[in-house]
């Protein structure tokens, strides 16, 4: 009976150590290094810094919260990016993305064509995006906007709000933001 025990006990150990392992590559954890990413979901939250890597799985959701360190994604297409309330943040992804960051000091993002980028309450907003991209920065400190294509940028209590266009393009003003390769 004792060894019964004994086995029990050391696979329910087994299983618990395994459990938080998973966990922590999911998480970022503490430890370096790139966390997979390649579920549907999976985030980080807490002290250490979060490298989530998603690979080539289109339509993964890496988010971080709360978190005390830099936060950064790389994913594929469809790629569905969220940060908030932690100091930096930085995704790149393939095209058809969507990024949003709330509450940080930085939101930085390169993505590919129709990605749609929404950075609120943030410090420094800077996202270099892909053809016909949307982009609102709200209540943010800079927006600052890099246009592969056409793109529309609102920009809603915002400092400076900068766009530049592809091939050194100027951008066309419009009533709450600006617009490059078209019209508002």
């Amino acid at each position: 009976m004792q060894g019964f025990a004994s086995r029990l006990v050391g696979a329910a150990l087994a299983t618990f150590v395994l459990s938080i392992a998973a966990l922590t590559a999911c998480s970022g954890g503490s430890s370096p290094g790139i966390a997979p990413c390649t579920t549907e979901q999976c985030g980080c939250s807490g002290e250490a810094p979060c490298d989530l890597d998603c690979g080539g799985a289109a339509g993964c959701a890496p988010s971080c919260t709360s978190f005390s360190a830099d936060c950064n994604a790389r994913c594929g297409d469809r790629c569905a990016y969220e940060c908030a309330s932690g100091p930096n943040c930085n995704v790149a992804c393939g095209a058809d993305c969507s990024i949003t960051c709330k509450s940080t000091s930085t939101c930085g993002a390169t993505c590919g064509e129709r990605c749609r980028y929404v950075c609120e309450s943030v410090n420094d907003c800077a996202p270099k995006v892909g053809a016909d991209s949307e982009v609102e920065c709200r209540s943010v400190g800079n927006c600052n906007v890099s246009c592969a294509g056409a793109c529309r940028v609102r920009c809603v209590s915002t400092g400076p709000c900068n766009v530049s266009c592809a091939d050194g393009a100027q951008p066309t003003k419009c009533d709450d933001g600006w617009a490059c390769g078209g019209g508002c």
